[in-house]
């Protein structure tokens, strides 16, 4: 298995929404209508529990093309098997008043979801996904990569925001813990 990393790109819009619609999110239904626009709006969880997957679809070929939305996808051949939401923190609305991300100087990167596909967990995408992140974040003159994984032990599959194991791998650092969720960082500069 040869994997291939490819940065989200207006070309990649309609492959990217088909490859979301098409995973089978039998561990967490609600998910499949996110099309991973969840921290890219500022909303109530009533409003987004009440948006729907074509308006969640519709905006996600909005935000790639208008190039709101960054990431990467993975390759097997031609088949998409997975997706990695990296970008800078400022892009994502409903993190915008964060107290913890507003308290870094300079530039800041942030990883806000993984979806690898149920074929190919477990066979180090994720973490393929993340080096190009880190990659692009620090050609772009980022100062640091955020991640915010967390333990869910009764649902590994619902880990979306990755392993702490991972971040780890990479020379990440936690500097925060709460309720189960853990901030991660890594220095770019």
């Amino acid at each position: 298995m040869t994997i291939e990393i490819k940065p989200l790109s207006p070309d990649l819009a309609e492959t990217f929404t088909s490859y979301v619609n098409d995973i089978d999110f039998y561990h967490a239904p609600h998910w499949q209508f996110c099309n991973c626009q969840y921290y890219h709006l500022k909303c109530t969880p009533e409003e987004w529990r009440a948006r729907t997957a074509e308006q969640n679809q519709e905006l996600a070929h909005e935000n790639i093309r208008n190039g709101v939305m960054h990431g990467f996808m993975a390759f097997d051949g031609e088949k998409p098997v997975g997706w990695v939401n990296a970008n800078d923190w400022r892009n994502y609305a409903l993190i915008e008043d964060d107290p913890e991300l507003l308290g870094f100087e300079g530039k800041s990167g942030a990883v806000v979801c993984f979806l690898i596909h149920p074929e190919y967990r477990n066979q180090g995408i994720a973490t393929k996904l993340l080096e190009a992140a880190i990659d692009d974040f620090r050609k772009q003159g980022f100062d640091r990569v955020v991640g915010r994984p967390f333990f869910w032990t009764a649902h590994p599959e619902r880990q979306y925001h990755g392993l702490p194991s991972m971040y780890e791998a990479l020379g990440f650092e936690m500097v925060s813990e709460k309720n189960g969720k853990f901030t991660y960082v890594l220095k770019l500069k």
